[in-house]
Formats: C-alpha cells, structure tokens, sequence
C-alpha cells in the first residue's frame, strides 16, 4: 500500500481519482474515521471494497458525495434529509435515503435505501467533486476489525489483508474518532441505525423544529 500526504493537496487528488478510475480502492481521512473509497459506479470496484474488507455481500457501502446536489442523481432527497443535510454536513452523518435504482445493485445488497454523506474533512468531497461522482466511504479496516484513525492504524487493519487497498492518503488523526451517525430516512419515521459522532438527541431536535 503506498502512502501519500496532503503536503500537495493537489496532487494527492489527481493520484487518488487514478487508482479509483482504475477500479482499485483507496483509503483516504475523514473527519470521523479513515474511509475505504472505491467507484460506487463500477462494479469492479465495488468488488474491490468487499474483496479488500472481507466484508459479507450482504452489507451494503455508504458513499461520500461533493455536496447534497451530487447526492440527488442517486438518491430521494426528501424534507428531512434538506432539514439535517442543512444542520450537519458537511459532518459526521450519514442519511440513508431511498435509492433512485441508478447505481450498480451490488452496493445496496438489496436494500431499498443508500447512505450519504458528506464528511468534514475536506478531501473525500473534493475528491468526489474532481470524479464527477459518489465513492464509497465505509470504515478503512478489516470487517471485524476496528476502524483506522491515522496511517499507523490504517496500516495495521490491512496488514492481515487477503487484498490490501492501493494507495492510502495519509490525513494525520482524524479528529473525532469514532464513526458517523446514521439515521435511515426511508420510511416515515427516522430511525437511528448507529450513534456516533452526532447524538441522536441532537437529530431528534433539528427534525422536530
């Protein structure tokens, strides 16, 4: 796995958006946890991000956006998710919405709904941006594993790897450490499916407003 830094943000872009086009997985900072990015449009590298995690197929990947515009050619964006898009992201978020079926079947696992988000730290959105499109944005480990927070971490969750990520972006600690919230919006009720780096107090007080 090479590893590259942000001292030419630029060009750790440019390098990224390569190994992506090329069907191959990245990991790459966020402002939660260390993210494992692949094409959410290419089947190849959906296989790429299983292959990478040992993850079950039947687990569906999340996907980083540039901003909740891009998000809409994949996905419902109804009241609610306007209503926390507006007071979280960029953050630590995720909104399952339902999908708008453009997407290769493989990444929802036969769900009807996909996550977003769009992470605070900068680079995953930029990085959507200069694609033209989403890339997924699960944990950077292992399935079992905890997730990585630094390099130092990223390399160990890959060490025991059957197939390592290409390149990793190394983006220092990543200042909350723990994962994103995620709230399913696909039914009429908002449902909390993991708590993490925004209460779901806090939800709860943005959609009752």
């Amino acid at each position: 796995m090479r590893v590259i830094d942000l001292s030419d943000t630029e060009a750790a872009l440019r390098q990224a958006a390569d190994e992506i086009r090329a069907g191959r997985a990245i990991v790459y900072p966020t402002d939660t946890v260390c993210a494992l990015g692949v094409s959410a449009i290419s089947m190849q590298g959906i296989g790429a991000a299983y292959a990478t995690k040992g993850r079950s197929e039947a687990k569906p990947l999340s996907l980083c956006v540039a901003d909740i515009e891009q998000a809409r050619a994949y996905v419902e964006i109804d009241a609610r998710a306007e209503k926390l898009a507006a007071a979280f992201l960029p953050g630590g978020l995720t909104l399952v919405c339902l999908s708008r079926n453009v997407l290769p079947a493989a990444l929802q696992a036969g769900f009807p709904g996909v996550g977003i988000r769009v992470p605070g730290h900068p680079f995953g959105p930029a990085l959507c941006k200069l694609l033209g499109h989403p890339i997924t944005t699960t944990s950077a480990n292992v399935s079992g594993l905890p997730p990585a927070t630094d390099r130092a971490s990223a390399e160990a969750a890959f060490a025991s790897a059957a197939e390592q990520p290409s390149l990793l972006i190394d983006g220092g600690l990543s200042p909350y450490a723990q994962p994103s919230t995620v709230i399913d919006l696909t039914t009429p009720e908002a449902k909390l499916i993991r708590e993490g780096a925004i209460s779901f107090a806090d939800i709860q007080r943005v959609l009752a407003a």
